[in-house]
C-alpha cells in the first residue's frame, strides 16, 4: 500500500504499527520484563523520530496543535505520576496526604514521597511517559487517510490473530498460552493474555475497529429500484466486505470463549447502542446501517453465540449474585481507602500493596487490582490525577460522537465510530474488571482514544484510495 502525501518515512510507520502488533503477545505486556522491553520500544523509536525530525528540520508542533488537548490531559497524568515519587518535606506531604504521613510517622521513615511505593509508581510513571509518547506518534504517522486504513486493518489483524489462537487452544485442548502452559482459566479462551476478561476487552477494541471499516465502506448510491437494492446487499454479504465480516465473526467466537460476562455484555450493548445512535445523529436512517447492524446482531448473537456456547454464558451470568462475588465488598473497602487518601492518592500503581490493609474479614484472596478501574485509577492517582485522565476519556468520546454528525467522509465516519464503540465497550467493561491496567489494553485504547480527535482532521479520502 502506498503511503504517499505523509512527511515521515514508511519505516517509522512500520515500526509503530510492530510495536503495537508486538504488544498483546507476551502475556499483553503484564510483566516487568515485557513492560520494560514495551516502553524500551517505545522510547528508542520516538528518539529516532525525534531525531529524524531534527535532521530535517521539521516543526510537528502545527499537526500536534490540533491535538493539544488529549496530548495535554494525558500528558499532565504521567506528569503526576513522576511527582507521586520526589521526595517532598514532611510538611507538606502532611497537608497533601495526612494518610501517608500518618504512615511514615509510623515506620519512622526519613524519606517522604506522596506514593507509598515510590519504586512502584517509578515503573508506572515510566509506562504512562511510553502511552503518552505513543499517542504523539499516532497522530504524526497515521496522517493520511491510506495510513489510517492501513493501522485500522492491522488492529483487525491482531484481534483476529487472538481470537484464532485463542479458539483453537480452547477447542483442541492443549491450552498454551505465550510459550507456557496454561495454568488459569483452562476450557476459556485467553489468547497470549493471562486473563479472559482482559482478552475479551482486548477484542472489544479490535471488533470496534473491524466495524469501523465496514461502516467506511458503506455506500452513499441511491437506489432506484429494489433490485438496485438488492444488488447492493449482495455485494456487501458476498463481495471483499465478506472477508473482514468473516473476521469478526471469528473475534466474536473468541469473545464468547472468553466466557467473559462483562466483556460480553460490553460489546453486545455497544453495538446496538452505538449504531442507532449513529443514524440519529446522523438525522437519517441508513439502509446500509440498518442491515450491518442488524446483521451482525442476528449472525453474532443468535448463530455464532448459540453454537459456541453462549447458553453456558448466559447461565453463568444468572447464576452472578452478591453472595457468589467478593467484588461488592473490595468496591466497599477501596472506597474506604479512597476516603483516607482522596486528593493525592497512594500511588500509581500501588493498589496491591496498600489494599490488604483496608481489606475485610469477609474478602478471601489475594486482590491485586480493584477489579474496577474508575475505583483504582482514583485510590491511586487522586483527584488531581483521576479527573485529568476522566476528562481525556469525555473529551475524546464527545469529539467522536461529534464527528460522526459533522464529517461526511465515510473514513472518518468509521474512525469515529470505531472510537465511539470501542471507548463505550471499555467503559462498561471498566466498571467490574481492570482492562486498563493491562499495559497491552491500555495501549490500544490511546490508539482508540486518539481516534476521536484524528476522526476530525483527517483528509477526506479519495475513491482511488481505498485498500
Amino acid at each position: 500500500m502506498s503511503q504517499t502525501g505523509s512527511i515521515y518515512p514508511a519505516p517509522f510507520l512500520y515500526a509503530w504499527l510492530a510495536i503495537l502488533a508486538w504488544s498483546p503477545l507476551p502475556k499483553a505486556s503484564n510483566r516487568v520484563w515485557s513492560q520494560s522491553l514495551l516502553c524500551i520500544l517505545i522510547m528508542t523509536l520516538a528518539m529516532a523520530l525525534v531525531a529524524f525530525m531534527t535532521f530535517k528540520n521539521k516543526n510537528p508542533l502545527p499537526q500536534l496543535a490540533p491535538h493539544k488537548w488529549p496530548i495535554l490531559l494525558l500528558g499532565f497524568v504521567a506528569l503526576w505520576s513522576t511527582l507521586q515519587t520526589v521526595p517532598l518535606p514532611f510538611a507538606l506531604v502532611e497537608t497533601l496526604s495526612p494518610g501517608a504521613a500518618e504512615i511514615y510517622q509510623m515506620a519512622q521513615l526519613d524519606r517522604f514521597t506522596l506514593s507509598l511505593e515510590p519504586s512502584e509508581t517509578l515503573q508506572m510513571a515510566i509506562l504512562s511517559w511510553s502511552l503518552w509518547l505513543f499517542l504523539v506518534m499516532t497522530i504524526l504517522l497515521v496522517d493520511t487517510p491510506q495510513r489510517m486504513r492501513l493501522l485500522m486493518n492491522t488492529i483487525v489483524l491482531c484481534g483476529l490473530f487472538q481470537a484464532v489462537y485463542g479458539s483453537f487452544m480452547t477447542l483442541s485442548g492443549l491450552e498454551y498460552g505465550f510459550f507456557h502452559t496454561k495454568e488459569f482459566f483452562l476450557g476459556r479462551a485467553t489468547g497470549t493474555f493471562v486473563a479472559r476478561a482482559h482478552l475479551a476487552g482486548y477484542l472489544e477494541m479490535c471488533l470496534a475497529v473491524g466495524i469501523g471499516l465496514l461502516v467506511a465502506s458503506l455506500s452513499k448510491r441511491h437506489h432506484q429500484n429494489w433490485r438496485q437494492s438488492l444488488g447492493n446487499i449482495l455485494e456487501t454479504m458476498l463481495g471483499p466486505k465478506m472477508r473482514l465480516r468473516i473476521f469478526l465473526a471469528l473475534m466474536v467466537i473468541a469473545l464468547v470463549l472468553t466466557r467473559s460476562r462483562m466483556g460480553n455484555t460490553a460489546f453486545f450493548v455497544a453495538l446496538p447502542v452505538c449504531g442507532i445512535g449513529m443514524m440519529l445523529i446522523q438525522g437519517k436512517l441508513h439502509k446500509g446501517a440498518i442491515i450491518l447492524i442488524a446483521s451482525m446482531m442476528l449472525v453474532d448473537f443468535f448463530i455464532v453465540g448459540q453454537w459456541f456456547g453462549f447458553a453456558e454464558l448466559a447461565e453463568r451470568i444468572e447464576n452472578t449474585s452478591a453472595q457468589t462475588e467478593n467484588r461488592d465488598e473490595t468496591v466497599r473497602d477501596t472506597l474506604t481507602m479512597l476516603s483516607d487518601y482522596p486528593v493525592t492518592g497512594i500511588g500509581n500503581g500501588t493498589y496491591y500493596s496498600s489494599f490488604p490493609q483496608y481489606q475485610g474479614p469477609d474478602v478471601g484472596g489475594f486482590w491485586d487490582h480493584a477489579h474496577n478501574d474508575y475505583l483504582e485509577f482514583a485510590v491511586e492517582l487522586g483527584l488531581i490525577g483521576f479527573v485529568p485522565l476522566a476528562l481525556l476519556v469525555l473529551f475524546s468520546l464527545f469529539k467522536s460522537i461529534s464527528s460522526l454528525k459533522k464529517r461526511h467522509d465515510l473514513l472518518a465516519r468509521g474512525v469515529a465510530f470505531a472510537s465511539t464503540m470501542g471507548i463505550m465497550s471499555l467503559l462498561i467493561h471498566s466498571s467490574v474488571d481492570f482492562n486498563l491496567q493491562i499495559p497491552a489494553n491500555a495501549l490500544l485504547f490511546i490508539v482508540i482514544m486518539a481516534f476521536a480527535s484524528m476522526a476530525v482532521t483527517l483528509p477526506r479520502e479519495r475513491r482511488d484510495e481505498k485498500g
